[in-house]
């Protein structure tokens, strides 16, 4: 048994390969201004994408902790699968939007239950204290195939067309079906009563409102996830509205993406060296600060100040989720992993688009100081409220958070 649990480790690298195998990412803009769509339509697409995530999100994590996150995975890897594959034949907005529907449902059904099956996977070895070590591998697993798939990406679409990208993409997909059919469910507390939409809103509840400890963690990593998507993305603006070419944009999505990864790598001994409280406050400022300074300096010191968030980015997810992770039952730890993301992708679907309308209507750079004003904002709110529940002293596998 203790052997299968530990075959699901990688069985998630694959779902992550999958995932994160992300050949259309250096050719996404300039495929959809090749069919016809403005900064406007791409961020609406992608605000699309996150509603239909956010459509799911907590009652497929509810789902998963009461019908296996095996089978939520599954469910996950199919449509995200078919979503590329509409996604590849489709030449209008109104084809877009249909395939980021269906990769958004896709994509609700792994949101929450990888990260649960990992560390139950964990905590039935007694090793729950490893997980930050394993998240920070996966997430740097993840970073290095975006990076791989950057120069993929890049030299299909100069060998072939930008569409043979997408097409590729599917196949990449379809990774995660038999990694999800191979994962075995690990034995863990599951809830006793009776599954209701009453039980999803008391979870939310206790999760959001009266554990103070929870609902601290919850919002300071929702406020970080909805910084580094907005940048996902606003990077991949950035470099078209400054003039790059695809040969450019290839080789700095290669260095941005591996600096995350190598950074997510160590994320575990970073944090151990840091401290969890100094590697929060970086988070709280340096995050905003990145959108702030990409809006407002010269080009050089601008992509220096990108390379920095995207640094930060590598031990911010990891750290959140583990603190998530360490603060909540078995039972209910998917429902609240999703509702973490439920939350970024809300606040994705409204800040997405509001960014590029103003973008639109002013410029990036006067959007982007903008964006970063209000995010700190948000930022230094949730990092006091957790500093405030947390006496974040101890090093990456301490006991007390």
């Amino acid at each position: 048994m203790f052997r299968s649990l530990s075959a699901n480790i990688y069985y998630l690298y694959l779902i992550k390969l999958s995932k994160w195998l992300m050949l259309i990412m250096p050719i996404v803009v300039l495929f959809y201004a090749d069919n016809g769509l403005g900064t406007f339509d791409i961020y609406l697409l992608q605000a699309v994408y996150s509603l239909s995530v956010a459509f799911l999100e907590i009652p497929s994590g509810y789902m998963a902790d009461i019908i296996g996150r095996r089978t939520s995975l599954i469910i996950g890897s199919l449509l995200g699968t078919l979503g590329f594959i509409v996604l590849s034949m489709s030449y209008s907005l109104y084809g877009f939007l249909a395939a980021e529907i269906i990769l958004g449902l896709g994509g609700s059904f792994i949101s929450g239950s990888d990260s649960a099956l990992l560390f139950d996977s964990l905590a039935a070895r007694n090793k729950e204290h490893y997980y930050l070590r394993f998240e920070g591998r996966i997430t740097a697993l993840g970073n290095l195939a975006e990076t791989v798939a950057a120069i993929g990406g890049g030299l299909l679409a100069a060998w072939l067309s930008y569409r043979a990208v997408y097409v590729s993409q599917a196949m990449v997909a379809a990774i995660a079906i038999p990694a999800a059919l191979l994962i075995v469910e690990p034995e863990r507390e599951k809830l006793s009563t009776r599954p209701s939409m009453q039980q999803i809103l008391a979870i939310s509840y206790q999760a959001l409102f009266k554990d103070k400890k929870l609902s601290s963690t919850i919002i300071m990593s929702s406020v970080s996830g909805t910084a580094t998507l907005c940048m996902a993305w606003t990077s991949q603006v950035f470099f078209v509205t400054v003039g790059f070419s695809e040969a450019e944009i290839t080789p700095l999505w290669v260095v941005l993406n591996l600096s995350v990864a190598i950074i997510s790598i160590y994320a575990a001994a970073i944090v151990e060296r840091i401290g969890r409280r100094r590697a929060l406050l970086s988070i709280i400022i340096l995050l905003p600060l990145g959108y702030i300074l990409l809006g407002s300096l010269p080009l050089l010191p601008a992509l220096a100040t990108l390379f920095i968030f995207y640094l930060v980015r590598g031990y911010t997810t990891p750290m959140l989720r583990d603190l998530i992770n360490r603060n909540c039952r078995s039972s209910i730890r998917a429902t609240v992993l999703s509702i973490r993301s439920l939350l970024v992708r809300l606040a994705f679907s409204i800040a997405g688009p509001l960014l590029g309308l103003a973008a639109g209507k002013t410029s990036l750079g006067f959007a982007l100081v903008v964006f970063g004003l209000v995010l700190a904002l948000a930022s230094v709110g949730a990092g006091i409220f957790l500093l405030g529940q947390h006496a974040l002293t101890e090093g990456a596998d301490g006991d007390q958070r």
